[in-house]
């Protein structure tokens, strides 16, 4: 009887059949190619898709889907499908209303337009769970080529800290005193 180690066995199993492997996909991973708008072919696209999560934060265990505030929202029927590992983190992964095209510079763009009345019970409260999404610290997530975007911000002089996610806004109170965000961007000499 001849006994063979099994690494050994898996090894030459796997030598035996490389010539035949020639390539390999890991779904979410496929690579895509940008190019500017007049270049756009079926291989290379100028719309860079910004997808956009959900909102938690560190002084409260629920987080929110991107839509449960009054935010600018696009139609949902696009929005990728999320593995399962996704879901079970509680990724809720949508389609964004911006609008990125590939080496074209826009410095301001309107996306969609609030108008709030104080008179209106539901604009009250649409104001107000913004303005709890503030001051608990809520931290938008957002998807860039399949990457986080990142927001860094000085912490000490010539020292920056990184975060996959950036605050909803900056929270001021009655007082006029600034709350988490609106400090982090104080510079003071």
């Amino acid at each position: 009887m001849v006994y063979i180690n099994s690494k050994y066995f898996c090894l030459l199993i796997i030598c035996t059949h490389l010539p035949s492997i020639l390539s390999f996909y890991l779904p979410g991973l496929a690579p895509v190619n940008y190019c500017e708008e007049a270049k756009k072919t079926a291989s290379c696209q100028s719309r860079v898709r910004l997808y956009v999560n959900r909102l938690n934060s560190e002084e409260s265990v629920i987080p929110y889907e991107y839509n449960h505030f009054d935010f600018c929202t696009a139609d949902d029927s696009d929005s990728p499908v999320e593995n399962l590992g996704q879901v079970v983190f509680g990724e809720r992964i949508r389609p964004s209303p911006y609008n990125i095209s590939f080496l074209r510079d826009v410095a301001c763009a309107t996306v969609c337009e609030k108008t709030y009345h104080m008179d209106r019970k539901e604009d009250v409260e649409k104001l107000n769970n913004l303005k709890k999404g503030m001051l608990k610290n809520y931290q938008h997530h957002w998807i860039v080529d399949n990457m986080p975007v990142t927001w860094c911000y000085l912490v000490e002089v010539n020292q920056q800290f990184c975060s996959t996610g950036f605050p909803m806004g900056c929270y001021v109170n009655s007082a006029r005193q600034p709350k988490d965000a609106c400090v982090m961007n104080v510079i003071i000499i």
